[in-house]
């Protein structure tokens, strides 16, 4: 089974390839939900570990540390960099490790999608523009550890500039230039790509991996407390479960944000 897996700061998205089209994969998630993506998210108490949705439930549990935005951490990680979780280290390379395991079973068990016991699992890797080959590698050996075949990997806005090549430029010959913006959860990423009948020329790709939604969230969590006069001393004595309830409030306010 061939799948694109777009591994983001927050949530991981999964897209099956079938029969020319390519359906997001659901999962099921312990309020009984059945969202489209997969929390990138890793939780650590004394030797235990829990990853995506196993995670996600205990967010609002003060024994657990929760590694968020793992995806940011890579940018000058190596295989052997250590996490500083308060009283204790976990190496991040495991981390990413088992949250790409957890990722993996939940594809095979608790989706959407039917998979043969001695079905194979290829993916494409969607990975930031401006991914280094750090990030590349450790993002690469996870998933093969994981259990998935890693076909390959791709940068996230060439990847939209080429699915909008397939699906709007049918029939068309003219040569276009084009400007492909990702703005994920945790960075702002750029691909100028040249679109010629069906060849993708990219020329030139960029990033910023400090601009995103994480970033969005934080300066509105930051407004908020200025606004009911919680001081900077006061912030600090907040526990990490009033800090989830008030960032997801944040970020739920801002995705419902229109025109």
């Amino acid at each position: 089974m061939k799948l694109g897996v777009d591994f983001g700061t927050n949530r991981t998205v999964v897209a099956a390839a079938d029969r020319g089209n390519y359906p997001l994969v659901s999962f099921e998630a312990p309020d009984g939900a059945t969202p489209d993506w997969f929390p990138s998210l890793a939780a650590v108490c004394g030797s235990e570990r829990l990853f995506g949705w196993d995670a996600w439930h205990v967010q609002t549990d003060d024994s657990w540390t929760l590694v968020r935005s793992i995806k940011r951490l890579l940018e000058d990680a190596g295989p052997p960099t250590l996490l500083d979780l308060g009283d204790r280290q976990a190496p991040l390379l495991e981390l990413l490790r088992g949250l790409a395991q957890a990722l993996f079973t939940n594809i095979r068990e608790c989706s959407n999608l039917s998979v043969r016991r001695d079905e194979a699992l290829e993916v494409m890797l969607g990975v930031p523009a401006h991914a280094n080959s750090n990030q590349r590698f450790l993002t690469v050996e996870a998933f093969r550890a994981a259990g998935f075949t890693v076909l390959g990997v791709l940068n996230e806005p060439s990847a939209a500039s080429i699915e909008f090549g397939h699906r709007q430029r049918q029939g068309k010959s003219r040569q276009e230039t084009i400007l492909v913006y990702d703005l994920g959860g945790g960075t702002f990423d750029a691909s100028l790509v040249k679109l010629d009948e069906d060849v993708h020329h990219v020329i030139g790709s960029e990033g910023i991996p400090t601009i995103g939604g994480d970033d969005f969230d934080q300066v509105l969590a930051d407004l908020a407390l200025a606004a009911a006069g919680i001081g900077p001393d006061a912030r600090d004595e907040i526990a990490a479960a009033a800090w989830f309830h008030l960032l997801e409030e944040c970020r739920l306010k801002k995705e419902s944000l229109n025109p």
